[in-house]
């Protein structure tokens, strides 16, 4: 899965891309049922505004956003790492079973039991387990051909999906709000949520950027990779864990957000090309200008309805996913 030749300089991305971010996440503290004026936005952040502003901004969208943006941050740092240690570019935590599987788990724990807050990512991080391993397993742990792991993932997320309906069916009163879970969002996201999910999503993020070196070394064959000191079953399947553990916790607090872990690696890949120190790094970054942006959308689009983000990011994950299996099929890649 190598870039093309051309790649822009990456700390002109990094501040491009930052200076992006911060846009975005100032428009989000402003948009909402209730529009915050630049002016009164300041006035607030200066404590200088009156409570309902003040409790719009600092208590719903502040923890939203900083939800998102970690999120998204979360799922691009996922998918690269699936898409790199695999060498497989149409690998992603939605394509291989992983948030369809963690969202069944979280589903069956919700509808069986009456959870406790710390159960939800363990629960999670256990379904993600089992479908990512069924996935792997389904399509050959030793080749790994991307339409087969796409295939074999499929498989396991339709497999999962029909386990939830059925779950559903006999969820009660407790259906309407699952369905919604389902299509994964933002909204009523706070501070308690944050602080739950908050360990989940910065110590392995955390890590993965720690153990770069050993990220970079996955890129290359197996056995110059060996060659170079490398224990390449152990890493890999390290980094396999750390990229599982980040999507399948965000699963249990916001839903499945498909596709972000998809599309984030490959807008970075193109952008630096060949130089891979930086893809990881800017992987994250593009997932959480992606997911801020989709909810951002999502506030705004219906109104005064408000969308489910998994739905925005999956209208523009899926014709990226037909136009990246067209052209890996095209007579002008063989």
């Amino acid at each position: 899965m190598m870039g093309d030749g051309s790649a822009t300089r990456p700390f002109t991305l990094y501040g491009a891309t930052g200076l992006l971010l911060a846009l975005l996440f100032f428009v989000g503290l402003m948009a909402g049922s209730r529009w915050v004026s630049p002016t009164m936005l300041l006035a607030v952040l200066n404590g200088n505004s009156d409570l309902l502003t003040r409790i719009s901004v600092l208590e719903l969208r502040l923890p939203r956003n900083l939800l998102g943006l970690l999120g998204g941050a979360a799922l691009g740092a996922a998918g690269a790492v699936m898409q790199g240690v695999t060498r497989n570019p149409l690998a992603s935590p939605g394509l291989t079973g992983v948030i369809a599987s963690a969202a069944l788990a979280v589903v069956s724990l919700r509808t069986l039991s009456t959870p406790g807050a710390l159960w939800l990512p363990l629960m999670g991080l256990a379904g993600g387990l089992l479908g990512g391993a069924l996935t792997f397993a389904i399509a050959g742990r030793r080749q790994l051909q991307p339409e087969r792991v796409v295939l074999a993932g499929i498989a396991v997320t339709s497999l999962a999906t029909a386990l939830t309906t059925g779950l559903l069916l006999v969820s009660g009163a407790e259906a309407a709000e699952l369905y919604y879970w389902l299509a994964g969002s933002l909204m009523g996201r706070g501070w308690l949520q944050l602080q739950m999910v908050l360990p989940w999503l910065l110590i392995p993020l955390g890590a993965l950027f720690v153990m770069q070196r050993p990220f970079r070394l996955l890129q290359l064959d197996d056995d110059l990779a060996l060659a170079m000191g490398l224990a390449v079953g152990r890493w890999r399947l390290i980094f396999l864990l750390l990229s599982l553990l980040l999507a399948a916790s965000l699963v249990a607090f916001t839903g499945p957000i498909v596709f972000i872990g998809l599309v984030a690696p490959h807008i970075a890949r193109r952008m630096i090309g060949n130089q891979i120190q930086h893809w990881l790094p800017l992987s994250a970054l593009f997932g959480g200008l992606l997911l801020l942006a989709a909810d951002i959308l999502a506030r705004q689009l219906a109104f005064p309805q408000e969308l489910p983000v998994g739905m925005l990011t999956a209208l523009v994950g899926a014709p990226w996913l037909i136009y990246l299996l067209n052209s890996r099929t095209s007579p002008r890649s063989a």
